[in-house]
């Protein structure tokens, strides 16, 4: 039996990893890594104490999540005041492109709002010109690891006004350490070989990036490292790990991400599932790829959720005569329950 404090992560016996959100006398408030982030689970105490111990493991985007407030109605814990729901995702979307992702200004070549998606494309038309139809493959063949980073860096500034990350990358090292790039580029062609991802080839790539990174660099600022190129070369395939927008995305929008710190393959699978769901619903918008999901995800959470106008309504003729000082009466009547979409008391 542990001790609960409000922040701790717990393990509970069937439900997994969760972090308490909040501790009352007689009911914990978790939200676990398996049932999502919008609302918190109300565990009964202390019938709950025997199937919660102590984390089996961590996990950083857990530690991480924050903003619950408590619904008064309710009794429950959730993060309605971030959270969005498809529609109003897409609402979101459609109003900075009024035709989704035919919209011509989505679709303009790098200029107003367009710009994001337009520069993913035009780095990835740059990643086919430098690499495709086997370039890479005899670049690194023939030993030119040189022309390899050269190539990689030009690809790199194409995005680096939307992409911070892709300004630090590892490869000026790659100049001094021929080796350890020669292994990062074998390592990314040979992930990029196969038809769909998979775990031995992504670890390796993991592996060599972790090699190949400065001294210092902390394990969360490999992500971008391991999954630009590879989302920049096959974005049908492939997504971009940015942890903190990525994250928060996941938050916001419902996404299951089984999030670590350090490059991982079941962090990097549980993207690609959510991405992929995701990108099946915007597929009738004209989503293609990755890119789009990128961009939509992008214009969504920097919007933020603008309450709908409600009518005033007119006072009634009793309040009128209250607010005259003709009336100083007053009601004691309740209001009306509200219904509300939570998950079961456990």
């Amino acid at each position: 039996m542990i001790g609960l404090e409000s922040g701790m992560l717990v393990q509970h016996a069937s439900l997994g990893l969760g972090k308490v959100v909040a501790v009352e006398p007689t009911a914990v408030h978790v939200v676990f890594v398996t049932q999502g982030a919008r609302v918190a689970t109300k565990l009964r105490l202390p019938m709950a104490l025997p199937f919660l111990g102590p984390p089996a493991s961590s996990n950083a985007w857990l530690s991480g999540l924050s903003g619950f407030t408590l619904d008064a109605k309710t009794g429950r814990y959730g993060r309605t005041t971030t959270w969005l729901s498809h529609p109003d995702a897409v609402a979101l979307f459609t109003e900075a492109f009024p035709l989704a992702f035919e919209d011509p200004t989505y679709l303009a070549p790098e200029k107003g709002r367009g710009d994001r998606a337009a520069r993913w494309r035009r780095a990835h038309a740059a990643f086919v010109a430098a690499f495709g139809d086997g370039q890479g493959e005899r670049l690194l063949a023939t030993g030119d690891v040189a022309g390899l980073v050269e190539r990689t860096i030009k690809i790199g500034r194409i995005v680096s006004p939307i992409v911070r990350e892709a300004g630090k990358t590892p490869f000026e090292a790659g100049r001094n350490e021929p080796t350890l790039a020669r292994g990062f580029f074998a390592a990314l062609f040979d992930l990029l070989s196969a038809d769909a991802p998979d775990r031995a080839r992504f670890e390796a790539l993991a592996a060599s990036v972790a090699a190949l990174a400065p001294g210092g660099a902390t394990p969360e600022s490999r992500w971008p490292l391991v999954t630009l190129l590879p989302f920049v070369a096959r974005p049908d395939v492939h997504v971009l790990l940015r942890p903190h927008f990525v994250c928060d995305g996941a938050q916001r929008l419902g996404l299951e991400l089984l999030y670590e710190a350090a490059p991982n393959w079941a962090t990097y699978a549980s993207l690609l599932d959510a991405t992929r769901q995701l990108l099946a619903k915007l597929r009738p918008l004209g989503a293609r790829d990755h890119v789009d999901v990128e961009a939509f995800m992008y214009v969504v959470l920097a919007n933020p959720i603008r309450p709908k106008p409600q009518a005033r309504a007119k006072p009634s003729a009793r309040a009128r005569a209250r607010a005259s000082g003709e009336d100083e009466e007053t009601d004691s009547g309740t209001e009306d329950d509200l219904e509300h979409d939570a998950e079961p008391e456990l």
